[in-house]
């Protein structure tokens, strides 16, 4: 019944909100000149990422549905938040290279207000990558329950426990299958966007070729947990530990609603994360931080390549099974290889910079 009336509220808001969206891409337009490349020769984006606005009543403190999407609409605060983030996006960036959103109406309706000042209501381009963690068993549960809980607990076993290999802690009926299956579909979706802002790269005022994305927090905060370079671990934990103080706080703290994530970078160099809901965020954040990078990027990659190999198998195709192997040979041997080096290049870098290396090691843990 719930799940009902859940679809009728989606289907009329689509109605009467008239949002229209291109799963397709939009037209490119002419490229913008002197744009500088990165010393490795790879362009470098910038992506603002922006948590969808606040969902009616009593959405916004239920985990959302399985599938994510379509989901509830926007409240009606929600749709200001909406209008307001649009117009702050606008006013900082001007020109977009694109606006993309997942699947949810929630993601759709916050990214409407921005597209229709940048003239691209009709090319908002829709990727599945965009969605929400599917919560599986534990969809639509009070994010105050035992269920609540246990999805923010796995989303958290994928992200901060990725050094210890629980990226393979398994989603109960979920969609996303495992950690591994999420971050391939979100990081699919990262690439796309960076494909589209190369072959459309229009400059913002930020001096950046930029792109904008509207989707969810949970998904975001994994992502950047088991990808970016800096990932600042303390101020994470920090984050978390306020959300446990309020009611419902891991919905509204740990990244508000329209909460702003920007990150630069590219595939092949990696990303940065420059800032988390309008805090900067350091390049180099301590040296916690940094040895949580240098055993993330040996377990995550040898985890993926060893999950790859499975699958291959499975498939039965001798040359999906080699391709598969020698891929997956490439990718844990790049990673143990480069593992020492980065480790003791840290330490060194901590001790170099401070003169109490080992006490901002343990205070940051």
């Amino acid at each position: 019944m719930q799940a009902n009336h859940l679809l009728s509220l989606t289907a009329g808001a689509a109605l009467v909100g008239g949002i229209a969206v291109a799963p397709v891409p939009a037209p490119v337009p002419a490229a913008a000149p002197d744009i500088q490349l990165t010393s490795g020769e790879n362009q470098d984006v910038v992506i603002d990422v922006i948590r969808h606005a606040q969902m009616i009543s009593p959405y916004e403190n239920l985990l959302t549905p399985s599938p994510a999407f379509p989901g509830a609409p926007l409240s009606d605060l929600g749709l200001q938040q909406a209008q307001d983030v649009g117009q702050k996006l606008f006013d900082e960036l001007g020109p977009v290279a694109g606006i993309f959103a997942g699947q949810g109406l929630r993601e759709m309706q916050t990214s409407a207000p921005f597209a229709a000042l940048e003239n691209m209501s009709d090319n908002v381009q829709i990727l599945p990558g965009l969605n929400e963690v599917d919560s599986g068993i534990y969809a639509l549960d009070p994010i105050e329950s035992l269920g609540g809980r246990l999805a923010f607990l796995t989303v958290g076993a994928w992200s901060l426990g990725a050094p210890l290999g629980l990226a393979l802690v398994p989603g109960p009926g979920s969609e996303d299958g495992n950690g591994l299956m999420f971050n391939a579909r979100f990081t699919d979706a990262i690439n796309t966007m960076y494909d589209h802002a190369i072959a459309n790269p229009i400059v913002s005022d930020n001096g950046q070729i930029t792109d904008v994305a509207f989707n969810s927090e949970a998904s975001i905060f994994a992502w950047v947990l088991m990808n970016v370079k800096n990932p600042d671990i303390p101020f994470f934990l920090q984050r978390i530990m306020e959300s446990h103080t309020v009611a419902n706080g891991l919905s509204t703290i740990l990244l508000p609603n329209a909460g702003i994530v920007q990150i630069e970078g590219n595939p092949t160099d990696g990303w940065t994360l420059l800032s988390w809901d309008g805090e900067a965020i350091p390049e180099d954040p301590d040296l916690a931080s940094a040895l949580f990078v240098d055993v993330r990027d040996v377990v995550l990659p040898s985890q993926t390549a060893l999950w790859n190999i499975g699958e291959a198998i499975l498939t039965s195709d001798p040359t999906t099974i080699m391709n598969a192997v020698q891929s997956g040979f490439e990718q844990i041997s790049s990673a143990l290889t480069q593992f020492p080096g980065a480790v003791l290049n840290d330490i060194i870098n901590a001790f170099g910079g401070s003169g109490d290396a080992l006490g901002d090691l343990f205070a940051g843990l």
